[in-house]
């Protein structure tokens, strides 16, 4: 009988030490943070159970003591912390499903980059004798006129690509805010002392955002232009002028809708200060 439950015992603390490397193991990849520590539950069940047809028992039926123990992961951890964070915090969300407190907003974002930025591009250009971007040439110009067209343009020939070019940075722009969940009440908000902090930080996040895009697909641009040939400074004087030309032209496009744009962003948030000017969610 002594024998026996000496054999249990033994059991039992191999049994133990497993369940402590186990736990060892599992506690370090959940890798805390600082001052938070993972918690542990034990919970011990008195069960009275039948026992089997064993030698080394001679009682009916015997005690067992059953312990489990549970582990609750902590709230801050590298694992865990997704979970803890809102829905909004995965970047797919951020397109699939964004946030979006006005909604008129997204609609005057799109109108300003796409026909006030162009435009007073075009304008400034028009007024210094700058040279025309290539994205400004007359549509359904045969090349006979197209030279034509370059000294004297017909009235309203450059309205279309204009608002075709706009088009594209539109999309740049809305899928900048869309990263840098530029919707939100927090990006236009500056009411109960918030500030401009957030305010500027959420539109330089769009604005980086967009112009990796902007430049992404002028690169992608380029390589249909040439056949999906990749081409460099260096190769020829030809390619040379054109990629200047659309290093210039990314470099206008980037300023002048970041001025328009960020200016509307800025005057969008100071209308919060009023109450009539504020999001629906508005929470002091």
């Amino acid at each position: 009988m002594t024998l026996c439950h000496g054999k249990k015992y033994v059991l039992s603390v191999i049994i133990s030490v497993i369940l402590s490397l186990q736990l060892t193991v599992t506690t370090s990849l959940l890798t805390p943070s600082h001052h938070h520590r993972p918690t542990f539950k034990t919970t011990t069940f008195h069960t009275l159970t039948k026992a089997w047809k064993n030698p080394c028992s001679n009682n009916e039926n015997h005690h067992r003591i059953t312990t489990y123990t549970q582990i609750i992961p902590p709230t801050h951890t590298k694992l865990f912390q997704s979970n803890n964070d809102n829905d909004n915090n995965n970047v797919i969300d951020r397109f699939l499903s964004p946030i979006i407190d006005d909604r008129g907003l997204p609609l005057a974002d799109t109108l300003i980059a796409q026909i006030v930025a162009p435009t007073l591009q075009v304008f400034w250009l028009s007024a210094n004798h700058a040279p025309r971007p290539t994205w400004l040439q007359p549509y359904f110009a045969s090349s006979a006129t197209q030279n034509l067209f370059q000294l004297a343009p017909a009235r309203g020939s450059l309205v279309a690509p204009t608002l075709i070019h706009g088009a594209g940075l539109a999309c740049c722009w809305i899928l900048g805010a869309l990263a840098s969940e530029g919707f939100q009440s927090d990006a236009f908000n500056i009411s109960g002392g918030r500030g401009y902090k957030t305010v500027l930080s959420r539109l330089l996040r769009a604005g980086s955002f967009a112009t990796g895009v902007l430049i992404l697909s002028t690169q992608l641009d380029l390589l249909r232009e040439y056949g999906g040939q990749y081409v460099q400074f260096g190769q020829s004087d030809e390619t040379d002028v054109r990629l200047l030309s659309a290093l210039v032209e990314v470099i206008n496009d980037v300023f002048f809708e970041g001025i328009v744009l960020g200016s509307w962003r800025i005057y969008r948030a100071s209308l919060t200060g009023d109450p009539s000017g504020r999001p629906p969610n508005y929470k002091p």
